[in-house]
């Protein structure tokens, strides 16, 4: 069974060639950028629909992501692949300081669900989440059965197995299409207002995107200043797949939705 349903592979410019070759699949090649939003008008349509903020920003990244899909693609054989199906992994922790725990769920195609079912999923998800169902778990127990240098080896040949040969192979236990398109982690939930996160090598996923604790600051808003709640968003993403116009376009119309969150409900 594949592990990935993929487009054929993108005409390259010589450039883009030159960009898969300069630099090694994580590390080198990540831009990193922060970028803060305001975010009344969002906070306020979910709580008029009691909406988690965070199952919306998973909206607004599938919808995104729709729109700009050529950043919804994988590095495979020295080609870049676009990903027919868009997804959002979204990091899930249990803030118990004794349980060193770092999980996550998965948000298939949500850019064809209503907001209220979107919500509805992220918080069932979530709770398994919690509960220890969630789409990791069985990956997880078998890491916790071996030695760490195995269990590096495993993720380099999982890597490789499932993107580079796109194959879901059942040994390694884990879901098709494991890490999603991109990834989100709630960094605010924990207490922090900004991060850069890392793009871990086995989850092959072209950027992850950090969510700060939401602050209340002064900001130049309709041309007078205003106390505004404010959300750091950080930014890391893969520069072999995108240029800095590529993400300036996506990061354009992912503010369009926080700003208009009422596009999220049509």
């Amino acid at each position: 069974m594949k592990n990935i349903n993929y487009h054929p592979p993108q005409k390259m410019s010589a450039w883009r060639k030159i960009s898969l070759g300069s630099w090694k699949p994580r590390g080198d090649s990540s831009v990193y950028c922060w970028e803060e939003v305001v975010m009344d008008d969002f906070l306020k349509f979910c709580d008029d629909k009691a909406f988690n903020k965070y199952s919306m920003l998973i909206l607004a990244l599938s919808k995104t992501l729709e729109v700009e899909s050529k950043i919804n693609a994988t590095v495979r054989r020295g080609r870049i692949y676009q990903r027919k199906d868009i997804s959002v992994f979204f990091h899930t922790v249990d803030k118990n300081r004794d349980r060193d725990d770092l999980s996550g769920i998965i948000i298939q195609n949500g850019h064809r669900k209503k907001a209220g079912a979107i919500n509805q999923e992220f918080l069932e998800k979530v709770n398994a989440s919690k509960k220890g169902g969630d789409h990791l778990a069985a990956s997880k127990q078998m890491a916790e059965t071996l030695h760490p240098r195995l269990v590096s080896i495993l993720m380099k040949v999982y890597g490789y197995i499932a993107y580079q040969l796109n194959q879901n192979w059942k040994v390694f236990k884990g879901k098709q299409n494991a890490f999603g398109s991109v990834m989100l982690t709630a960094v605010g939930s924990v207490g922090i207002t900004n991060a850069l996160c890392p793009i871990a090598p086995y989850t092959h996923v072209p950027m992850v995107i950090s969510a700060g604790k939401i602050i209340e600051k002064p900001v130049v808003y309709e041309n007078s200043v205003k106390i505004k709640k404010v959300m750091c968003l950080g930014f890391t993403f893969d520069h072999r797949i995108m240029e800095g116009k590529d993400f300036g376009h996506f990061f354009a119309k992912l503010n369009d939705f926080i700003q208009n969150p009422t596009l999220l409900n049509e």
